[in-house]
């Protein structure tokens, strides 16, 4: 009974020790921007992302929420639909499917900026979920950003 409890114990200080040297992957780039569902309710798209993994071993990236805002105002929910897989020590390029569940009147104040502003500072506040082989970590995320509006062409896909 004694070595069960020695090394379970043992177990459980190694996934602390694991999981507390975990360095949160980077995002540097976003590119090919594609609006798949876009209603009143809420906006699905795909977007292709360039991430640094900092850390000495693979990372998968689990369905993850955040609360979006865009120019300081509260946008709705962005919910990560699918995992995104990143090789330890690297930069990958990955497609990341997401979806976001817009708050009450969102989506009119959405397309006047699209159509009007130039840049917009967007911040993302949540809970990434990740998992380092089988072993599950959390890490609260405050991210921010100014993205400028051409580089997406919403005034391409808005006319269609």
């Amino acid at each position: 009974m004694k070595v069960f409890i020695f090394r379970a114990s043992l177990i459980i200080s190694l996934l602390f020790l694991v999981t507390s040297c975990f360095d949160q992957p980077e995002l540097k780039q976003m590119d090919n921007f594609k609006i798949n569902e876009l209603s009143s309710e809420k906006v699905r798209f795909n977007v292709d992302l360039e991430l640094f993994n900092p850390n000495g071993y693979n990372l998968k990236v689990r369905k993850s929420t955040f609360d979006v805002h865009v120019n300081e105002q509260y946008i709705g929910v962005a919910k990560v639909l699918e995992k995104v897989k990143i090789k330890r020590k690297s930069t990958e390029f990955a497609n990341a499917s997401v979806q976001i569940d817009l708050e009450k009147g969102m989506f009119f104040k959405l397309l006047s900026i699209a159509k009007s502003a130039k840049q917009v500072d967007l911040k993302l506040d949540g809970v990434l979920k990740a998992s380092a082989s089988f072993i599950p970590v959390r890490r609260k995320i405050a991210y921010k950003k100014t993205l400028n509006l051409k580089d997406f062409n919403f005034s391409k896909m808005l006319s269609q």
